[in-house]
């Protein structure tokens, strides 16, 4: 069947669907973040329950255990348009223990050194479109 604006409505309704707002991002050129990994520096007290939001977004569900020397494979992506913020934490929201921003303009991995809360850490990370 060859379609026109005649047999369009011959179309199942099972063709067309509704885009989520990240599908939506990526089709309008929206990148991608994603953290690759955490490097700690030093942790405040010894230990660290560390997360993380992405534009306000808590994108883990777990904290990830860290200690003074330790690394942990993250792997977490989000997509963004114009400006990722990121922010890392220490068991809580109350306790910053640093972040930075991404510009959309941004592509490949880079590593950005934080601190905050008698912490600091090594946050290794990828954008992509």
């Amino acid at each position: 069947m060859t379609f026109s604006k005649s047999n369009l409505n011959l179309l199942p309704e099972s063709l067309f669907t509704e885009l989520t707002t990240d599908q939506a991002q990526m089709l309008e050129g929206g990148k991608r973040i994603t953290i690759l990994s955490v490097r700690c520096i030093q942790a405040s007290n010894g230990s660290d329950k560390l997360f993380f939001r992405i534009n306000g977004q808590e994108v883990m569900r777990r904290k990830i255990g860290m200690q003074t020397g330790g690394v942990a494979n993250v792997g977490v992506a989000e997509n963004f348009d114009g400006t990722a913020t990121v922010r890392f934490y220490d068991n809580s929201v109350a306790h910053l223990v640093g972040g930075f921003d991404v510009s959309s303009n941004s592509n490949g991995q880079k590593t950005q050194r934080i601190s905050g809360s008698g912490s600091i850490y090594d946050v290794t990370y990828q954008v992509t479109n």
